[in-house]
């Protein structure tokens, strides 16, 4: 069989094309005058090098065509051109796709964790909020570029000119729980969503993978859907099956709250605490915070 490549254009600092090779396998080639000193090995994605006269070609080749398999082979196809694209010399190139192979490694190595309720909460807040106000305000593509949650971000979304940290909490609880150093700062908001436990056949209710699925119907763009693909592959909700086991949890929203972080809101700067102290965590009462409290016209005028 002849391999059938194009030429990827986004890409000026060296050649690199994307297209199927001689053993009929989906791949990305790039050519080198230096050999790669990194490489990817799973059961599904690999990469090999062919030595050639004064040049190098690292083909990274897609060895099982599932489904599955081909979303996220081009969720990394994606990731991969995305950083490349920016390079401007081949030392430069190799040195993102090292760090780049290094990521998807770790990535692939992760074993799928079953995730507790309050994780599960967390990222259906996450999902609600991006689903039903954010997409709404600024449109389902910016939304998706601002969740920056699944990328250990101290924050869950970051706009232009908004920060948001998102904390979901039942109808029953008080307080809600800061713990990150960083996740609250000057001139950002806190939102808490609060929701009530549901059944799955209550007709307001909603479960993570119902959440995906509303998300994935207000995508247009494929670049936007690789991307969202992504971070959900971050937090182990992607392939979407991964969230189906999560079915049993439900819940309904009640309402959305905006606390906006001014120098009098009372929270732990992180820029004020002492360097003996490198980590904390605390809780706030919400009762004693909604002098703070915004109303949605205001955030979002």
């Amino acid at each position: 069989m002849k391999d059938s490549f194009k030429i990827i254009p986004e890409i000026g600092a060296i050649k690199a094309f994307r297209g199927t090779d001689s053993n009929g396998a989906q791949s990305l080639v790039f050519i080198f005058k230096e050999k790669p000193k990194f490489e990817i090995k799973t059961i599904k994605i690999a990469s090999r090098i062919l030595e050639r006269e004064n040049e190098f070609r690292l083909f990274i080749s897609l060895f099982d065509e599932d489904e599955v398999t081909q979303e996220i082979f081009d969720v990394f196809v994606k990731d991969i051109i995305d950083h490349v694209k920016l390079a401007v010399s081949e030392k430069e190139v190799l040195e993102i796709m090292s760090k780049r192979f290094q990521y998807w490694t770790e990535l692939f190595k992760k074993t799928r964790m079953i995730l507790n309720e309050q994780w599960i909460r967390g990222f259906w807040g996450e999902l609600y909020f991006l689903d039903k106000i954010l997409s709404e305000k600024i449109g389902i593509d910016d939304a998706i570029k601002s969740w920056v949650g699944p990328e250990k971000a101290n924050q869950d979304f970051i706009l232009e000119k908004e920060v948001f940290e998102i904390k979901t909490k039942t109808q029953s609880s008080q307080t809600v729980k800061i713990s990150n150093d960083n996740q609250l700062s000057r001139e950002m908001y806190l939102t808490i969503l609060t929701v009530t436990k549901s059944s799955e056949l209550h007709e307001n209710s909603l479960n993570l993978f119902q959440l995906i699925k509303n998300i994935l119907n207000k995508i247009i763009n494929h670049e936007s859907l690789l991307l969202f693909q992504q971070k959900l592959l971050e937090i182990g909700l992607f392939p979407y099956d991964n969230a189906e086991i999560y079915n049993v949890f439900n819940y309904e929203f009640s309402e959305v709250s905006y606390f906006r972080i001014s120098d009098d809101f009372p929270f732990i700067d992180h820029a004020n605490v002492p360097k003996a102290i490198p980590s904390y965590k605390y809780e706030l009462t919400i009762s004693e915070i909604s002098e703070f409290e915004l109303e949605d016209n205001r955030v979002w005028q």
